[in-house]
């Protein structure tokens, strides 16, 4: 992320990965720091976004459980593309396939 701020390359966090990363715990902390540091902004899901993603869902015949993958896809599709970091690749290259903007990196 530090490399993406110092070349001007936005950074986005679609409000809907924090569902998926505050657990508590002592984790939060972590989390905030990351985005209090000015690097990310984080997106919120208007209904532009979650149109997207269901269609997106619907198109894999995928059901809910792929909701926050969408969404994250969905989001990098609405800003135009981009790259999307992740440990977990698999569904969100299968959701972004037919949107050669959007890259799918692991890390």
């Amino acid at each position: 992320m530090r490399s993406a701020h110092d070349r001007r390359v936005p950074v986005r966090v679609p409000s809907a990965v924090l569902v998926e990363l505050y657990r508590g715990g002592g984790t939060d902390e972590a989390i905030d720091l990351v985005l209090g540091q000015g690097i990310t902004r984080v997106v919120t899901t208007g209904s532009r976004i979650a149109r997207i993603a269901g269609h997106l869902l619907a198109s894999m015949r995928a059901g809910s459980e792929m909701a926050v993958d969408a969404m994250v896809v969905a989001t990098a599709i609405r800003l135009g593309g981009g790259m999307v970091l992740t440990h977990d690749p698999d569904d969100l290259r299968r959701l972004a396939a037919t949107y050669p903007n959007v890259v799918i990196a692991s890390i």
